[in-house]
């Protein structure tokens, strides 16, 4: 029962019925799941206790929930209170698919329902670029497509489509797929490849680039993934749609996003160890931080970026310690890092550290990584906390040099 509520939630999370029925808008979909979710959790432990936050980056995501809530002291007494609920359905999302993963085939399940998802979403957006108008009367604009909830900026939907693409690829070349799996799989991604073209986001080409480069070096010998990677990366520079040969530093939006790097540095500086409180960036400068790691720690300060740098650095060990000798276990460790490699390039140049498809994605590694790599690994060591520690500083210092060398300010 668990594992069903897994799936229903996630599907929530993409369709957003509410927003697709004008009759059901009045109808909380997503809190009426949240609340049973929950309540379905609890049951489950109380029939079969378990450890509900037994590895490292479980952890750091609680830490992450809860200096969203400490942050927000400085701002208003109320603030902790609205902040912390504010982020508590994407904690239910995460511990539900933690808690309610438990085999391999459940995970393949949540794997293939996540890669449906996105081939619906993309199956929208190429309605919506041949009518102008898709599902919950979401209008194109600027000829760019849309999607419902938190996929209605064409970014999202760029990078969730840069995510699903190594599950499409994992779908087709998985030793033990089946014909039909291998059509489908490669229908699917031709519908994505093509909405992907639509959402006309620089971030997602960005994004497929990293994709590309990693897989080309994950499959092949240098030489051969250099070569892979030269011709792959020049074919969708060369396909990209017209904003993709505008990614330049001068370019004027490109400029709004580096001006605002540096105001989330000024907020670094005012705060250093909490921020300037959840939700704040706008409070402080016009436009969000359009990069994940600068919006976090502008709002929960280092110890922010310590636990959001944290989680991720832990999804990239724990999916590699992942054994190889399955063959099947293996094509699917490769696609989680790729997913991730593309999402959190995606994330460098947008403002994402909120949403739930970082979490969601979080979640599956984490769920992978439990259910096949050596338990006495996944412990916390100095030496983490000091990759941990010196990633995060990489970070903030690779900011501020962006900012020193890119910005260009009038008068």
């Amino acid at each position: 029962m668990l594992y069903a509520f897994v799936l229903l939630y996630v599907s929530l999370i993409y369709i957003r019925p509410a927003e697709i029925v004008p009759a059901w808008a009045a109808i909380p979909f997503v809190d009426i799941v949240t609340v049973l979710a929950a309540l379905v959790v609890i049951f489950s432990l109380a029939a079969k206790p378990r450890p509900v936050a037994n590895m490292p980056q479980d952890k750091l995501f609680l830490g992450f929930w809860a200096l969203i809530a400490i942050s927000s002291f400085k701002v208003w007494i109320v603030s902790v209170y609205t902040s912390w609920l504010a982020f508590t359905p994407i904690v239910v999302c995460y511990f539900l698919i933690r808690l309610g993963v438990n085999s391999r085939r459940q995970l393949n399940g949540l794997i293939y329902l996540l890669v449906g998802l996105n081939v619906f979403l993309a199956v929208n957006g190429i309605l919506q670029f041949q009518t102008g108008i898709g599902l919950g009367d979401v209008v194109m604009k600027f000829d760019r497509i849309y999607g419902t909830g938190i996929f209605n900026d064409p970014n999202d939907l760029g990078m969730t489509f840069v995510m699903s693409v190594p599950l499409l690829l994992l779908m087709i070349f998985r030793p033990s797929a089946s014909f039909l799996l291998r059509l489908l799989g490669l229908a699917g991604l031709a519908l994505v490849m093509v909405a992907m073209y639509y959402t006309n986001s620089r971030g997602a080409i960005v994004g497929m680039a990293a994709v590309i480069v990693f897989l080309s070096f994950a499959r092949f010998r240098m030489i051969p993934a250099v070569l892979v990677a030269v011709v792959l990366v020049g074919v969708v520079t060369v396909a990209a749609p017209s904003r993709g040969s505008e990614i330049d530093a001068g370019e004027s939006s490109a400029q709004s996003r580096i001006q605002s790097w540096a105001e989330g540095w000024n907020m670094l500086k005012l705060h250093p160890l909490t921020g300037v409180g959840y939700g704040q960036y706008t409070e402080y400068h016009i436009r969000v931080a359009h990069n994940s790691l600068v919006h976090t720690f502008a709002e929960l300060g280092l110890l922010g970026a310590f636990c959001f740098v944290g989680m991720f650095y832990w999804y990239f060990k724990g999916v590699t310690l992942i054994p190889t000798e399955d063959k099947d276990v293996a094509s699917w460790r490769r696609a989680l890092l790729a997913s991730a490699v593309g999402m959190l390039t995606c994330g460098w140049f947008l403002s994402r550290q909120y949403v739930p498809i970082f979490y969601v994605l979080l979640a599956i590694g984490s769920c992978g990584t439990s259910l096949t790599a050596p338990a006495d690994k996944l412990r916390t060591t100095r030496t983490d906390v000091a990759w941990i520690s010196a990633l995060t500083v990489a970070g903030v210092l690779l900011v501020y040099v962006s900012i020193r060398t890119m910005a260009i300010w009038s008068g």
